[in-house]
């Protein structure tokens, strides 16, 4: 980086920066294949310090540059816009640099010495100096003195990302009488201020998609996010075993985006109907209108009450297990059925069709059975009865393909299924 213009060549402050830098030239010029193991770890912690006792440095300039106002000359409306002009850094980091160099110089004292000496890091630093400058205005000074050394010590054992947790709770630690009041009022100020903020918001695209972006409390975000993961079941979703099932291997991980997307829209299918709150008198459910002919077929569309559109197919895989009302109409528009909850596999069927099948009858799959919805054979949509003769296991995969008129599902006398394109 090419140094600004010195216009005080006499004053030793500058004049010892560039025996400063001249050294730095010199030790980079220095070959470092000569260096042990051990030399190397003590070189690496020695800097480590150095940079943190030069940083302190920096910050004492930067307060003093803020009570000179070196931008004045050149027009910038504040040192931070200098700085980041003169440094070619980013302006909201430069600003907050000068935030934080002049609270270390009139405030925080005990932070700034550990910076200065080597025991504490710039990032230690920032995360210590947000935690105090978080707390209230009115606490009692010795407290607050209190508070700055606890952390200060604290920085000799643990990292920026532990010392904001212990940041955050300082005042619990140092005098609990004081602490878990604030720690309440604060957390009673942040459920306020998350529920004042919940916001949903859906739009749809006209291709078959949907968007939305919410705002929620964090609790109920946790909760959503634990539901998702349970749905997507990260110890399985990259569960694989050859043809013949044998070969099992489960690979533990974090689910992708994509099946976490589908985690959420099967959160959606199963909301429990007599759970939903009531619209105009009706459950919040949606009724999907079909005609027979196209059910019979397997192809066509049908109609939402919301006002969208989908295929037979999906409606013939949705009907096995999601919480919608199907209503099948003839040639003239005149309802001939009005699906219920009699459709779906009861709670002593599904305990047995499981026990019967295990997991996922697909051959070669092994999802176990809790993961898996509940198939009818022949589809409801065609006629289909809710026992045990009709009902099998089949994962979420599976059963989007089972009703999938490309393929062609078939039933062996394993009672294994596989599935063919059609040509």
């Amino acid at each position: 980086m090419a140094t600004t213009e010195d216009t005080t060549t006499g004053h030793p402050v500058p004049c010892a920066v560039r025996a400063l830098s001249a050294s730095v030239t010199a030790l980079a010029e220095r070959p470092l294949f000569a260096l042990d193991a051990a030399t190397t770890r003590q070189t690496i912690v020695a800097l480590a310090e150095l940079k943190s006792r030069l940083a302190a440095y920096e910050y004492a300039v930067l307060a003093h540059a803020e009570k000179v106002a070196v931008g004045a000359d050149t027009g910038c409306t504040s040192t931070g816009v200098w700085a980041a002009n003169a440094t070619r850094s980013p302006k909201n980091v430069s600003a907050a640099q000068v935030r934080l160099a002049t609270a270390l110089q009139t405030r925080w004292h005990r932070v700034r010495d550990a910076l200065a000496n080597g025991s504490m890091n710039a990032d230690q630093v920032r995360v210590v100096v947000n935690a105090l400058e978080d707390l209230p205005e009115d606490l009692d000074a010795a407290l607050l003195a209190q508070a700055e050394e606890a952390l200060v010590a604290y920085a000799a054992n643990f990292d920026p990302t532990e010392l904001r947790q212990l940041g955050a709770h300082i005042l619990t630690l140092i005098a609990p009488e004081v602490g878990e009041e604030i720690d309440r009022k604060r957390l009673e100020a942040a459920e306020a201020r998350a529920a004042q903020k919940r916001r949903p918001t859906l739009s749809f695209d006209g291709h078959g998609s949907a968007h939305g972006r919410f705002t929620i409390p964090e609790v109920q975000g946790k909760m959503l996010q634990k539901l998702l993961h349970g749905f997507a079941a990260p110890g399985h979703v990259n569960c694989t075993s050859d043809a013949e099932g044998e070969k099992r291997e489960w690979v533990k991980g974090r689910p992708s985006a994509q099946k976490l997307g589908e985690a959420f829209c099967e959160l959606i299918e199963n909301y429990p109907r007599t759970s939903a709150p009531k619209v105009g008198g009706t459950s919040a459910t949606v009724v999907i209108a079909t005609f027979l002919k196209d059910l019979q077929d397997g192809i066509g569309t049908a109609t939402l009450d919301t006002g969208g559109e989908m295929t037979v197919a999906q409606v013939s895989r949705l009907a096995c297990e999601a919480e919608i009302i199907p209503v099948v109409l003839g040639g003239d528009g005149e309802i001939l059925d009005l699906g219920d909850g009699k459709r779906l596999f009861s709670t002593p069927q599904r305990i047995a069709i499981a026990l019967r099948d295990k997991t996922c009858t697909a051959r070669g799959c092994d999802w176990p059975a809790y993961l898996c919805h509940f198939h009818h054979d022949t589809w409801v949509s065609k006629g289909g009865k809710t026992d045990l003769k009709d009902g099998r296991l089949l994962c979420p995969n599976h059963h989007a393909r089972a009703h999938d008129p490309a393929y062609e599902m078939t039933i062996h006398a394993d009672n294994k299924v596989t599935f063919h394109r059609r040509t």
